[in-house]
């Protein structure tokens, strides 16, 4: 604004043409082209260029792109700019050469002005762009270069690594290797001057904008800036040839002038003094003689800081140290020893190079022999102190505990000290260097248990130091290294014979025999453990013997001094002397290592001597083996077998084979293996045995020997042999390891060291362990150990020695290893299996290449497949299926990858094929039952038909599972071949196994049908059968079209001949219809010709396939079927060729017919009916019509269940068509067959043919009720006017009167028995038909009565008798039944209230004649049977669910306890809340206070938020269906909670709101969110809707609704009076409140009005109903109060917001009127009985 001070730029003003932004601005110059030229200079400094400050000197040619580009990069915001940087990128790759010329002039200020940037990812994106722009510019980036060196070397060497990285990788991509020293060498002067302005001129301030920068971020860029400046000048020194060094002094010398350059050297910033140090460092290697006229300073700066402890500064600190020591000579003049320079050095040996070794101390030395002679006064002085505080470092725990550290730690200290001893040879502090120094450390090393000296270089070195010495001409060196050795050998001795108990963590002798190693072998190292176990396998023997062979090879690579070596001798003679008489398993060990490495014959004879005296030479090995080492032996293993003291004398004993004579090995080695007392013993000997085999042929003659064979054989036998138990696992480990040594270890000529028959025989007992256990009880746990053992031995043999396989023992091996994993009778686990598998694949492949493929008969493969055929019959679990197909896989899989071109391979084609079993396709004679009753086929021949189910199941399970992996191995095989090979292969792989997919349709067609008659078994072959019948419909939907073509035809033919086969039609017809998108359409041709003549498996192909014929064959059908019908005389009507079965197919067919909508079609069904009934006029004695039916034939009865079918099918799909005639004769049959069960005392469980026969007249009866009551309101017209009068007036009572005791007869039969499929079918039939019962039917029963006593319940004897009747049954365990008996109550429940009602007068009118202010009941159960049921049920569900979470759905199981518990639970309520709903209003608030105060609703509440799902799609939208024959399941429970929870929110919504304020926070915000989401939607909709289309008219009221805003208006006159009110539903109705509000009133004052709202909204909110319910009872409430009734004086109502009476009990003091409830409220809260107003006694 004008005046003010601000630097804004003001409001543009009409006229101004000045750009808006940057973008704008680029577009105005690329568009006007008439912008001049500016020229831009170079000299040896970067210059300024204008790029945002004058857009008019930019030159024209510059593309707008790039003008755009550089505005943006003068931004502050660092994301613009890395956008800008990218963006640059991008056009640099796009745009021409000459457009990137244009830029150049301009990029070296940009580029310089980023490559310092504060953010890292500013200046990595910079460097990228410098990248592309270089590659694309190349020689055109000459006339910048020396502008932009100095930034780019400057980001070479940038702190942040992706930065530097990112600089590197552009000035490479810009200069190929031998151009870069070019270009440094053409830039130098520029970039020494620009790192120089960098280093002494620029300060923070300079280098950054305060106005925009951080003080923080200015001082961090800056130190920064000197880092990389330091390490770029250092970089460019390193990188210019030595001739261009001279130019660059003069520069570098006014540098070093400048006293702000050495003062870096004192900056707090770390990166800063490395910089400088690594600065240092270059100028001495580079140019010393500059640094000589400086070296005070550089000196003071460098060596009077060596203790600097930041660790990214030392490694520069001490790289200059040395290039000042080694390059400027005089630089020790300039150094304060003793007060800076010693001091310092201290500090870092002390320190052990202050915590970083491996860094420092490689300098050490090269410093150490730097230093002058004549620098210390004192030099064994300086010596003396130099070597203590280095062994001070060496205590320091830290170093310690790593290993590399340490390790280069007392590297570095053994190396000064060769370096003082080597160079003083004759002084005296060398040899105090060498005792005084070096002994110490190493005898902490060897005696102190804490010490890690062990694991470092030490001993190597020191070993080499002495051994130098000791060969160094000195006689005074030679001396003190026999002084060293006699020192250190007094040492060692007393702690060896030391008496003191080591502690856990000294591991003295394994030091020792370390030191003497690495005496031998410098290079030895302690190996450190890596946390991980590795068992030693056969094939690793050779490996071994070759890396021992390498090793002892290698032992003598240095020859040991004297002193050294009778150092040596000394520790074996007393390690031997400890052993042997205190039996010291360590001093053993001890002395067979060392032993091991120098065997000599004197080191023996000495041994001898020192305890059995002198022994010639000659015989001093075997005097030693024979008279010292097997007795040793023998008495270790008799003093209780410890192990390693075994083992190392065996391995002593083993040393001496070579040097004894071929006579004396026998012997030795048979008194050795005659010693060795068990298998333990025996595996140590003999590994070490095998090992030497190769080098002592008498050990080899040994083991080839027979005597050596026998005893192995029978050894082996004897443990096989011994009972399985842990104890036996420790000898079985030792079994295998002798065979695996046996077996691996073989002779030049490859043949094994043992004779071949000893191996047959070994292999022979290996069975024996396993067949142990067949014999044994509880082998759970020895099968593992057997089988284990086992399979490891069976696999060394298999794969190590392929000659055994052709025995009989091996080929037996094999089966019965197979035959485990096959059947895993012995419940072996995972691991245990697949190591038997693997152990007889091997055997399985060495056979098949080893015999070519040819399959034996009674060969291995052979007798594999027979074990197949023979146990996958008995296979009774998913388990055991998945478990042998693994099994057969393997086996499978084992002779493919054994076979050349197994695809094409015969062999493998045929074996295959041989690992299908063929399962058991008869059908049970109970599925046949079941499918006759349920009526989906006619007659089926009961012939005695026995089928093991589960069998033939888990068989069909294990066929399929073998399809599908053929077809997956055949995918696998044609993968890279054309596709019509692959079809064609397919197709004949198919063609092949047609019969073995039928037989598996047939058994899952099987399955599912017996599971269905017999849930009892669902349990353990329901998931079976499931996996089967998903198997079965993947293979069919995957056929080729040819193939599915195929297996069809081939299915026709063989149900032709086999009527069984028939099962399979239905699903094979299903999936293959499915698989071609419903398009299936077979031909009517090949039907007919194989079905001139009906006969049972015809009728039966028929069924299965007419649902597949085109609409007109469907009508060609038809025609032929009832012309044959018509054709057919009363004497072939009972015959299944005649009438039975034609009028069964038409009954097929009816649906069909309609479907076509053909008329004529529907004309010739009709015919069929007149045809039934002229039969009926000619012979009335076929149907079966009020008579016992009990002596009637069975084709006599099947003929009427088919008639009776074919009438329900009619009457179902084309009952408007029926006229009168067809109509009287359907009803009457079906009342006179309704008269034959109930003459025939039908039961629920009876034959077939009677369960076929009540099945089916139920199913009639239920069938034309539905239809009479449904179809005849929904089409008008359609059916003969009398109809469905004549129905209700004569038919049904006559049918009904029959059926309600018939149900409930069947009801109490299915009571505690189990009842079978087609019993089910019949009580079903039963259930569904009572269930459509009549209302004034069910009104006027004639049900015995059923009374209890005591009951006191209104409800009349015929209705209590009903209830009685039919409660028990909501709770039956069949939900059928529970579901009818439901629908029966559900029609004639809402008729109870009445009697309530009455009951409630007479009450009233009894306690007006008593008195008034008689005590009257508040609260009123419902119907007593039905809250029985409620408890009865609840206490299940509440157990069930009590640990549920109100957000959690628990699934209830259909068909299980809690499953009917649960049904029976929601539908007593569903009954309860009707009942509710029907009552009274005053009625209403007694039922409310009954439930509430008991905690009913609480746990319905409790129980539908863990029943309903939480996201229940759309099961608040569709009614529940309560259709009787519909199976239960899960969804079916939570659909029906969700129609519980929408019918209590409507009917009882106050009781459900006072539930939802009483929960918990969380409880209460998942019920509102669900129901805001799910329910109230729907609810407020319903609630609109009711007001909109309610027929209750209100005198002096009008109600309207407001769909769309969910409000209600109600408009209240009375003469003067009006209020317009506006009721409006909240988001969560009906649980939040009701809001009223009023929009106009007229004649009523302000007080009253406000107390008519409160009173509408407590009788909206408090009132159980809906907004009408609520509006009726304001409206009586107010039109009392016009009327002149006066309020109670207490609630100030007229009505009473409970029961609603009017205030009739009266003070006889004051006059005034009171509620009864509300007094008798006040007398128990007050506690007296005094008037409220008054106070006077009442």
């Amino acid at each position: 604004m004008p005046g003010s001070s601000s630097k804004k730029q003001s409001q543009r003003t009409k006229g101004n043409l000045r750009p808006s932004s940057s973008s704008q601005a680029a577009e105005l110059l690329s568009a006007s082209g008439n912008a001049p030229t500016g020229f831009v200079g170079f000299g040896q400094a970067p210059k300024y260029v204008p790029v945002s400050s004058s857009l008019d000197d930019m030159d024209s040619s510059l593309d707008s792109d790039f003008r755009l580009v550089l505005r943006k990069l003068t931004k502050k915001d660092t994301t613009t700019k890395i956008r800008a940087l990218q963006e640059l990128s991008s056009l640099c790759k796009e745009k021409s050469e000459e457009n990137l010329k244009a830029v150049l002039p301009f990029w070296p200020r940009m580029f310089n002005k980023m490559a310092i940037d504060i953010d890292h990812r500013v200046r990595e994106a910079n460097q990228l762009a410098m990248s592309t722009l270089a590659v694309r510019v190349r020689r055109n980036l000459a006339p910048y270069l020396r502008n932009l060196m100095g930034a780019w070397l400057m980001s070479q060497c940038d702190t942040y690594p992706t930065v530097s990285s990112a600089a590197v990788t552009s000035f490479q991509d810009a200069f190929p290797p031998a151009k870069q020293t070019e270009a440094y060498v053409y830039c130098k002067d520029s970039v020494l001057e620009y790192l120089t302005e960098n280093l002494v001129i620029h300060t923070p301030q300079t280098l950054s904008d305060q106005k925009t920068t951080e003080a923080e971020d200015m001082e961090n860029k800056y130190n920064r800036v000197l880092t990389s400046s330091l390490l770029a000048m250092r970089k460019l020194l390193t990188n210019i040839p030595a001739n261009e060094i001279e130019s660059c002094k003069q520069p570098m010398a006014t540098l070093l002038d400048n006293g702000k350059f050495w003062k870096h050297g004192k900056s707090k910033v770390s990166s800063v003094r490395g910089g400088l140090y690594s600065l240092l460092a270059g100028l001495c290697q580079v140019v010393p003689e500059l640094c000589a006229l400086y070296v005070s300073k550089i000196t003071s700066l460098v060596l009077h800081n060596l203790d600097e402890t930041d660790p990214t500064v030392y490694p520069n600190l001490w790289e200059a140290a040395l290039s000042l020591a080694n390059y400027v000579q005089d630089c020790w003049q300039h150094v304060s020893v003793q007060k800076a320079f010693w001091p310092k050095l201290r500090r870092v040996l002390e320190s052990g190079c202050l915590g970083n070794p491996t860094v420092i101390g490689p300098n050490i030395l090269p410093l150490l022999s730097r230093v002058p002679d004549d620098l210390f006064p004192d030099t064994a002085r300086f010596y003396e102190d130099f070597f203590t505080a280095f062994r001070s470092g060496l205590c320091n725990t830290s170093i310690q505990k790593s290993h590399s550290e340490f390790g280069a730690l007392v590297r570095a200290y053994v190396e000064c000290a060769q370096f003082v001893v080597m160079k003083n040879t004759e002084a005296s502090f060398a040899m105090s260097v060498l005792m005084d120094q070096v002994l110490p450390v190493v005898e902490a090393s060897l005696l102190e248990s804490d010490s890690q000296l062990y694991k470092t270089p030490l001993y190597g070195m020191v070993g080499n130091l002495l051994a130098t010495a000791e060969a160094n001409s000195s006689s005074s060196l030679q001396q003190t290294t026999q002084e060293f050795w006699s020192h250190l050998k007094e040492s060692v001795d007393t702690k060896l014979t030391s008496k003191e108990e080591s502690s856990k963590g000294d591991k003295f002798e394994e030091k020792l025999v370390h030191f003497v190693k690495c005496l031998y072998i410098p290079q030895t190292e302690i190996k450190q453990k890596a946390g991980r176990v590795r068992f030693e396998s056969p094939g690793d023997l050779s490996h071994t013997q070759a890396k021992s062979k390498s090793d002892s090879q290698s032992v003598r690579q240095n020859d040991l001094g004297q002193n050294c070596k009778n150092f040596v001798n000394h520790l074996t003679l007393k390690s031997f002397d400890l052993a042997h008489k205190n039996f010291s398993t360590s001093h053993l060990q001890m002395f067979a290592q060392i032993l091991e490495l120098d065997p000599a014959e004197e080191i023996v004879a000495k041994v001898i001597s020192s305890c059995h005296g002198h022994v010639a030479t000659e015989t001093t090995s075997h005097y030693f083996v024979f008279e010292i080492c097997i007795p040793w032996l023998q008495k270790v293993q008799q003093g209780g077998g410890k192990w390693e003291e075994f083992s190392h004398i065996v391995k002593v004993v083993c040393i001496f084979l070579s040097v004894l004579d071929e006579e004396s090995v026998p012997q030795l080695l048979g008194k050795l293996y005659e010693s060795c007392q068990d298998t333990r013993c025996q595996h140590i000997l003999l590994k070490e045995l095998f090992c030497r085999a190769g080098s002592v042929q008498s050990v080899c003659d040994w083991l080839h020997s027979g005597q050596f064979g026998d005893r192995l054989v029978e050894y082996s036998k004897s443990v096989c042999e011994k009972p399985v138990s842990e104890s036996w696992q420790n000898d079985t480990g030792n079994i295998l390891g002798i065979l695996s040594l046996v077996l691996a270890t073989r002779t030049k000529n490859n043949d094994l060291l043992v004779q071949s028959v000893y191996i047959e025989r070994l292999l022979s007992v290996l069975e024996q362990p396993i067949r142990n256990l067949a014999t044994e009880v509880g082998v759970a746990n020895k099968a593992e150990l057997a089988v284990s053992f086992v399979a490891q031995a069976a696999t060394c043999f298999f794969s190590q020695y392929q000659e055994c396989l052709t025995t009989s023992s091996a080929a037996d091996l094999i089966v019965m290893l197979f035959e485990i994993t096959l059947l895993n009778q012995c419940r072996l686990k995972d691991s245990s299996l697949q190591e038997a598998r693997e152990s007889w694949s091997v055997g399985v492949r060495k056979t098949v290449r080893g015999t070519g493929g040819l399959v034996n008969d009674t060969g291995v493969l052979a007798r594999l497949a027979a074990s197949v055929q023979a146990h996958i019959p008995s296979l009774m679990s998913i388990q055991g299926v998945n478990t042998a197909f693994q099994t057969v896989s393997q086996l499978l899989r084992s002779v493919s990858e054994s076979l050349p071109d197994t695809k094409d391979n015969p062999v493998y084609v045929s074996y295959f094929g041989d690992m299908f079993v063929t399962p058991d396709t008869s059908v049970p004679s109970a599925v046949l039952e079941y499918l006759m009753v349920r009526g989906d086929y006619l007659t089926l021949s009961f012939s005695e038909a026995v089928g093991n189910v589960a069998k033939s199941l888990f068989t069909s399970l294990y066929n399929i599972k073998m399809l599908k992996e053929g077809i997956s191995s055949l995918a696998n095989e044609n993968q890279g071949e054309d596709d019509g090979s692959k079809c064609n292969t397919e197709i004949d792989w198919i063609k092949e196994r047609l019969m073995i997919l039928v037989d598996c349709a047939q058994v899952s067609e099987i399955t599912k049908l017996y599971l269905e008659q017999n849930t009892v078994v669902e349990g353990l072959l329901g998931e079976a059968a499931a996996s089967l019948s998903g198997d079965v419909y993947s293979l069919l939907c995957g056929l080729p079209a040819r193939s599915q073509t195929d297996i069809w035809t081939y299915a026709f033919h063989r149900c032709s001949e086999d009527e069984r086969y028939v099962m399979c039609l239905k699903p094979l017809l299903s999936t293959l219809s499915s698989s071609q998108g419903g398009q299936l359409n077979l031909e009517l041709g090949p039907l007919l010709d194989r079905c001139e003549s009906l006969s049972p498996q015809c009728i039966y192909m028929l069924q299965a396939t007419l649902p597949y014929l085109t609409t007109s064959d469907v009508i060609t059908f038809t025609e032929i079927m009832v012309a044959r019908l018509i054709s057919t005389g009363t004497e072939s009507c009972l015959n299944i060729d005649g009438g039975t079965g034609l009028v069964g197919v038409l009954s097929g067919l009816v649906a069909m017919v309609s479907q076509t909508g053909d008329s004529e079609a529907t004309e010739l069904l009709k015919g069929s009916l007149d045809q039934l009934h002229s039969w009926k006029e000619e012979n009335d004695d076929m149907f079966l019509y009020s008579r016992s039916i009990e002596s009637d034939s069975s084709a006599r009865i099947l003929f009427n269940v088919e008639v009776c079918r074919l009438m329900s099918q009619l009457v179902r799909v084309i009952s408007p068509e029926l006229t009168d005639k067809h109509w009287d004769f359907v009803m009457c049959s079906l009342v006179s067959w309704i008269q034959s069960i109930e003459e025939t005392q039908v039961s629920l469980v009876n034959s077939p043919t009677m369960q076929c026969f009540t099945s089916s007249v139920l199913d009639l009866a239920s069938d034309v009720t539905s239809c009479l009551s449904e179809q005849i309101g929904k089409m008008p017209g359609k059916f003969p006017e009398n109809l469905q009068m004549e129905w209700a007036e004569f038919f049904s009572e006559s049918v009904f009167s029959v059926l309600l005791p018939t149900y409930l007869k069947f009801c109490k039969q299915s009571k505690g028995t189990s009842l079978s499929g087609s019993d089910k079918i019949v009580l079903q039939s039963a259930c569904n038909a009572a269930a459509m019962s009549p209302q004034k039917l069910i009104l006027e029963h004639k049900l015995p009565p059923l009374l209890v006593a005591g009951d006191l319940s209104p409800l009349p004897d015929t209705l209590q008798t009903l209830l009685n009747q039919l409660s028990p049954l909501i709770i039956k365990k069949e939900k059928c039944v529970q579901l009818s008996a439901f629908c029966i109550l559900d029609s004639v429940v809402a008729t109870f209230p009445e009697f309530d009602k009455e009951d409630k007068n007479k009450s009233i009118d009894i306690g007006a004649t008593g008195g008034e202010q008689q005590e009257e009941e508040t609260n009123r159960s419902p119907p007593a049977r039905l809250m029985e049921k409620i408890d009865e049920s609840s206490s299940t569900l509440v157990a069930l669910l009590c640990d549920v979470p109100i957000d959690s759905c628990q699934p209830i199981r259909a068909q299980s306890e809690e499953y009917h518990y649960t049904l029976a639970y929601m539908l007593t309520w569903k009954l309860i809340l009707k009942f509710f709903k029907s009552a009274p209003s005053e009625l209403r608030q007694e039922y409310a206070g009954y439930l509430q105060e008991r905690g009913y609703v609480d746990t319905l509440m409790y129980s539908l938020f863990r029943l309903m799902p939480n996201n229940p799609q759309r099961m608040f939208q569709l009614p529940y269906s309560t259709h009787v024959k519909e199976p239960g399941s899960c969804a079916g429970v939570q659909h029906l909670a969700c129609d519980v929870y929408s019918q209590l929110l409507t009917t009882i919504p106050a009781m459900a709101r006072t539930w939802w304020k009483s929960q918990d926070r969380k409880s209460s915000a998942y019920v509102d969110m669900f129901t805001s989401k799910h329910v109230s939607p729907l609810l407020c909709t319903r609630e609109i809707s009711s007001v909109q289309t309610t027929d209750v008219q209100l005198v002096n009221m009008s109600i309207k609704a407001r769909p769309t805003t969910r409000e209600v208006i109600a408009v209240y006159s009375f003469e003067e009076v009006s209020v317009d009110m506006v009721i409006s539903l909240p988001q969560n109705y009906p649980l939040g409140n009701i809001s009223v509000t009023s929009e106009k009133r007229v004649g009523v004052s302000g007080p009253q009005w406000e107390k008519w709202l409160l009173q509408l909204n407590i009788f909206l909110q408090h009132q159980n109903g809906n907004i009408i319910d609520g509006l009726k009872l304001w409206k009586n409430n107010i039109d009392k109060r016009f009327e002149g009734v006066d309020e109670c004086m207490i609630c100030f109502y007229v009505l009473h917001g409970t029961n609603f009476q009017l205030p009739r009990i009266t003070c006889r003091t004051c006059k005034k009127k009171f509620h009864s409830a509300c007094l008798y409220k006040w007398f128990n809260t007050s506690h007296n009985c005094t008037c409220p107003l008054c106070r006077n006694v009442f």
